[in-house]
């Protein structure tokens, strides 16, 4: 006879940013949450130790992070006249396994959109005129905009503790950084990452023709930090791993951001649980 389980008010299938964000919030209301991870669980201090080096053979080449197509993918057609096949080699954004997901795999990078981005059909046709877009195109404004969102950006950005150099604060231009980006409330959270002699050089060589070079936004702890949830991230070791197996307490990701804080009295994380199938009360 099955075991019957208390029921939960929240939960969460699959616990990736996504998941550990929503925990985070509905904890933080006083829900009950159970988050069900389909791949295994993960530990900062015992999986991704920073006395060792990381497993590049393991973690990169053998797919250990990610999830393999033979065990489920998606079909994919080029046109309607072909017939859609399982794709058996996936591209640049591969699926995650295992607590983290794909965050576990992130590069770091981390830029905001434009403000001409969230007017995808307005400041095209504005600027080009309604013939440039086709009129059986179907791409519209977003119905948000930059500025609605950056509250949101500026908070996702200290949390994780984002390290770059901005370029426009509050309507005002700083030197050194992003002269493209919509305005900011405040800078940074942590300076640039330490650049090494070939990005440094192009830099030197952008400048003496006019152009305006500034460092990348990362994900990566250009020093110590502890976030606005108290978790404290420790600084890169610029081992240069960032693909194969990104460093929870180096590269911002679930574990390091969410999980310490995440795991409240009220919520649960199993791993090792894929959900097949998900039923309401009248068994819809």
């Amino acid at each position: 006879m099955a075991t019957k389980l208390p029921p939960v008010d929240a939960l969460l299938v699959g616990f990736g940013w996504t998941g550990a964000l929503l925990g985070q919030e509905l904890t933080d209301a006083g829900l009950n949450v159970l988050a069900l991870e389909r791949g295994g669980w993960r530990d900062t201090t015992t999986d991704f130790a920073t006395t060792f080096v990381q497993d590049e053979l393991r973690y990169y080449y053998r797919h250990a992070l990610f999830q393999e197509p033979a065990r489920e993918t998606l079909s994919f057609r080029n046109s309607t006249n072909e017939t859609a096949l399982p794709m058996r080699q996936l591209g640049s954004f591969l699926p995650g396994t295992g607590v983290g997901g794909a965050g576990i795999h992130w590069n770091g990078q981390n830029w905001r959109f434009l403000p001409s981005d969230f007017l995808a059909r307005s400041h095209n046709t504005d600027r080009y005129g309604a013939a440039a877009l086709p009129q059986d195109m179907t791409v519209q404004d977003w119905g948000v905009t930059y500025d609605d969102l950056e509250p949101y950006y500026d908070k996702w950005e200290y949390l994780c503790g984002i390290s770059g150099k901005a370029g426009n604060i509050k309507g005002q231009m700083q030197p050194g950084g992003n002269p493209f980006e919509g305005p900011r409330v405040r800078d940074y959270p942590n300076p640039p990452m330490e650049m090494t002699y070939g990005p440094t050089l192009f830099a030197e060589g952008a400048k003496d023709i006019g152009l305006k070079p500034f460092p990348a936004p990362s994900a990566n702890m250009s020093r110590a930090y502890t976030n606005p949830l108290g978790v404290q991230l420790g600084p890169c070791t610029y081992c240069g791993f960032c693909e194969k197996v990104r460093l929870w307490e180096l590269l911002q990701g679930e574990s390091s951001d969410h999980y310490p804080a995440g795991f409240a009295s009220q919520e649960e994380l199993r791993a090792q649980d894929r959900v097949r199938s998900h039923q309401d009360q009248p068994g819809q």
